[in-house]
């Protein structure tokens, strides 16, 4: 099996160049989700909407796995009034509860399990440093702890299955040194910072794990993506999922030059969900836009902070630690 395929365009993967959005993408990826089954964290709005909405269109039954019900239950009715015949469903997931993953994972253990993305997270970190679960602070707890016990729960789906973990990097990991030794941030905490390390980690957990299943000889994938400067004043207008004011509209068009949409950055992860030509990516594959914080979805460099072997350790430990001191991985 060539696995040389590191760098550069999708269409040394066969399949050509995808378009810039999920709206056209509809052709690409008609029937490649058929009998798949998908699960996607934060669902209800931005990101993790718009893949939903393209995993959908593509054939397979999603199940959007998030907090709030309601706005769960309004996002899958809009779901359905743009993809007749959608089959979606919905779990609740709250990412800054240990319990909660491990309910998610009880319901999910038994069921078909093909995609799992996880995508739900915090944007909008505290001004103030907020502790949460085993000491770390509330973006790290939302943005990667939850998910962490979530996949450690099901780590025998890894082993059986040909199951594709797509887990959410950012583009910030490029922008933001990360220090693999404050996790914590229990000294020098910044809101900006907090988000930056939260999904530099999560994105080195991704990329490690990719590795780790490919030493294991386990048929499962785990890729990172990015999604680039993905902005809600350039995403369409979806009645109570996507519904920017005035002013986010207008901050948007004059960041248009160097942004997209959600719409546009969800494709990296719908891409990394349902490519054919993954078997023929190195171990380690990063999904995202061919300019960075825009553009086409190609196989890109991530930072290097995150497949330094220091990040990934220090992932890898509170990997350990969200999963009661168990390696669900051990080699």
């Amino acid at each position: 099996m060539n696995r040389a395929v590191r760098l550069g365009s999708l269409e040394q993967l066969g399949q050509g160049l995808p378009q810039s959005s999920i709206h056209g993408n509809q052709r690409r990826w008609q029937s490649l989700g058929e009998g798949k089954t998908a699960v996607v964290t934060g669902a209800s709005a931005g990101l993790g909407f718009f893949a939903s909405l393209g995993l959908a269109g593509a054939g397979a039954h999603v199940i959007l796995a998030c907090r709030n019900q309601s706005r769960a239950e309004r996002a899958m009715a809009a779901v359905r009034s743009r993809v007749p015949g959608a089959s979606v469903e919905f779990m609740q997931f709250d990412a800054d509860s240990l319990m909660s993953a491990m309910a998610l994972a009880a319901e999910l253990r038994g069921r078909q399990l093909d995609i799992l993305v996880a995508n739900a997270g915090m944007i909008r970190t505290p001004p103030t440093r907020e502790p949460g679960v085993l000491g770390y602070e509330r973006a790290m707890a939302t943005n990667v702890i939850g998910h962490a016990r979530l996949i450690g729960e099901l780590a025998e789906k890894f082993r059986q299955d040909s199951l594709r973990l797509i887990t959410l990097g950012s583009m910030s990991t490029l922008l933001l040194r990360t220090d693999p030794s404050n996790l914590k941030l229990e000294t020098g905490y910044h809101p900006y910072r907090s988000y930056v390390q939260s999904k530099a980690v999560l994105q080195s957990l991704g990329i490690g794990l990719d590795h780790r299943l490919r030493q294991l000889e386990w048929p499962a994938r785990s890729i990172a993506v990015h999604p680039g400067y993905s902005l809600s004043g350039l995403t369409p207008q979806v009645a109570g999922i996507n519904e920017p004011d005035f002013a986010k509209r207008l901050t948007g068009r004059l960041q248009a030059g160097f942004a997209q949409g959600k719409h546009e950055g969800s494709v990296a992860i719908v891409e990394a969900a349902l490519t054919k030509g993954l078997d023929r990516c190195a171990p380690g594959t990063f999904f995202g836009p061919q300019l960075t914080a825009k553009g086409r979805i190609s196989l890109a460099r991530p930072a290097n902070i995150t497949r330094s072997k220091k990040l990934q350790d220090a992932a890898w430990e509170l990997f350990v630690k969200a999963n009661e001191g168990l390696d669900p991985f051990a080699l």
